[in-house]
């Protein structure tokens, strides 16, 4: 009888599991629409805000680590819980259209799920604009994000604006959500575009630390070229921006134009923060 219990548990655990394993590309969006699952799990507080819970569709009222299970904030499903190889992994959506972008290692709550959120209101009051210009300016100072507290404030301007009763809130918690994970490049890289794109949508233009941390994001990914454009942009509009024309010397290939970049920094701005670590 004892043996016949633990076969029975094996089975139902093992054979009959829902172990469905999703990879980057796939669209969960049609998926579910096609094989909607049928129970919900409450999930844990990610944010302390009405909007900020997670919680768990799947196909079994009782689940085990074995079982896949589908990342939903009220009716926004942004990711999958899965497991292989014997861990527990996290593929999120992290653009909010649908399509598993990055697996990832802990369960964060996409900034584009508040885009989504009924208690996010969406303006096109551009309340943004002096935070991220505070950090043009802190970045293109002689001290930089070293002098004291002004990183600390800077970041501060971002975590104290997501509240609900904040316009564009997502943003807010888009851009502290970047500066939380640049050490994760791809994923630092998907958040910075995806915070670009909806800028520009929003507000109608871009801003140039948007399009810094992009580049940079690029660069720790390899993909120098790429970086090259949004470098240049910066330089187009803000020519005297010398994070950008510190790579703008870092990427030059040519031997010549990159030596007189390097000059022109040292000779004119010997005491920036960035120049002088080159």
């Amino acid at each position: 009888m004892k043996l016949l219990l633990i076969i029975l548990l094996f089975m139902n655990n093992y054979l009959f599991s829902q172990q469905i394993l999703f990879r980057v590309g796939d669209n969960i969006s049609d998926y579910l629409n096609t094989n909607p699952p049928q129970y919900l799990t409450q999930g844990t507080n990610l944010l302390n805000f009405p909007d900020g819970r997670v919680d768990f569709l799947k196909y079994k009222m009782e689940t085990t680590n074995i079982d896949t299970k589908f990342l939903v904030q009220g009716t926004n499903v942004f990711g999958v819980m899965q497991f292989e190889n014997n861990t527990t992994v996290f593929l999120l959506d992290i653009t909010g259209d649908g399509i598993l972008d990055v697996y990832f290692d802990s369960l964060i709550l996409p900034f584009t799920v508040l885009t989504k959120s009924q208690y996010t209101r969406i303006t096109r009051s551009n309340n943004l604009l002096q935070f991220l210009d505070y950090g043009l300016n802190m970045y293109n100072s002689d001290p930089g994000p070293y002098a004291p507290d002004v990183n600390n404030r800077y970041i501060s301007g971002f975590s104290s604006n997501l509240d609900i009763s904040i316009d564009n809130r997502d943003l807010f918690y888009g851009m502290l959500q970047y500066y939380n994970f640049v050490p994760a490049p791809q994923l630092a890289l998907m958040i910075i575009t995806s915070i670009g794109i909806l800028y520009e949508e929003r507000f109608g233009t871009t801003h140039p630390v948007i399009l810094l941390h992009i580049a940079e994001s690029l660069i720790n990914l390899g993909f120098r070229e790429n970086a090259v454009e949004y470098i240049n942009s910066i330089l187009s509009t803000n020519p005297d921006f010398i994070p950008a024309k510190v790579y703008s010397w870092q990427l030059e290939e040519n031997q010549e134009l990159r030596q007189r970049k390097y000059n022109e920094l040292k000779t004119n701005h010997p005491n920036h923060w960035i120049v002088r670590q080159i």
